[in-house]
């Protein structure tokens, strides 16, 4: 369906997670650059009003601007599959994967690891049910964080065993990794096209781009293009399109990375199918890099929208 035939726009927004704020914001970037670009906007908050007035709902495409939960992990995907109402991101498989790191983690291996540029991961650790590391001689810093979910939400770095802190997640699944420190990257896939490679530095008091380094002015500086080895800026590139494409994202998604220079390795940390496009998010300031406006940006993902069969 040409763009020009979807003159009416459902755009879904909150949810129930802990990136419901997130949401929040940006539909309210998106319904402002829609409504400019003629479209008749219809918001709809999926946490105050029922998902089941959706079916006999007239709209000629959703824009999905939610995140976290229910909007991202291919439930909501599902449910607009069902009503045939095309929607912009990925379907449900694209969103069900990455949602969960776990299971994104192994298929990127297994479909990369007998390949001439296998992706490589931060190694995993086990952990016991209280979330502490599991027979183990690994005395280095590590990642805890949730299974499911973005926005940093959860996180926690480690500096080793012997500081581990009591975690309570709500009961989410936790899982562990090597903490890869320096630099941290991420490429944004729209359209099917990797855009370029930024570098993210966090203030000085903070260890990684965690929630408030991502979402609050000034929170993080944004180098673009990353300043890196020009073999690793190309591989991150590849990476990030290989694996919107082995899973089958669909309109844009964005991959972050860690490289390590000292090891000169590059590292897949999670792909987002759903990435922000609030006025601090990564994405809309790539494409712009571009030269694409987030109008620009946003229309092609309206183009792009569709559902599954």
């Amino acid at each position: 369906m040409n763009i020009k035939n979807k003159k009416h726009v459902l755009l879904l927004k909150g949810g129930y997670g802990s990136e419901r704020e997130v949401s929040l914001k940006s539909a309210h970037a998106c319904v402002k650059v829609l409504r400019k670009s003629n479209f008749k906007v219809t918001e709809f908050d999926i946490s105050t009003m029922n998902i089941a007035d959706l079916i006999n709902f007239q709209a000629d495409v959703c824009f999905n601007a939610l995140h976290g939960d229910v909007g991202e992990d291919g439930s909501i995907q599902g449910f607009l599959n069902l009503i045939k109402l095309p929607y912009t991101h990925s379907g449900v498989a694209a969103s069900a994967i990455a949602m969960n790191k776990i299971n994104f983690k192994r298929i990127i291996t297994n479909a990369t690891e007998n390949t001439s540029d296998p992706i490589h991961f931060p190694e995993t650790l086990h952990l016991t049910k209280d979330g502490k590391l599991q027979n183990t001689e690994y005395f280095g810093p590590y990642v805890i964080k949730p299974i499911k979910g973005g926005s940093s939400v959860g996180v926690t770095i480690i500096k080793g065993p012997q500081n581990h802190p009591a975690l309570t997640l709500d009961n989410e699944e936790l899982m562990a990794e090597v903490f890869v420190g320096s630099k941290e990257l991420t490429v944004t896939v729209l359209n099917n096209k990797a855009l370029c490679v930024t570098e993210i530095k966090t203030q000085k008091n903070e260890s990684f781009y965690n929630y408030k380094s991502k979402y609050e002015k000034n929170g993080s500086l944004h180098i673009i293009p990353a300043k890196i080895p020009q073999n690793i800026y190309e591989q991150s590139m590849s990476w990030a399109l290989k694996a919107h494409n082995i899973i089958g994202c669909k309109g844009i998604s964005r991959s972050d990375f860690r490289y390590d220079p000292k090891k000169r390795q590059l590292y897949l940390l999670e792909i987002n199918t759903q990435p922000g496009m609030t006025d601090t998010s990564l994405s809309p300031e790539q494409a712009l890099h571009c030269n694409i406006s987030f109008q620009e940006m946003i229309e092609i993902l309206i183009n792009e929208a569709g559902y599954e069969c």
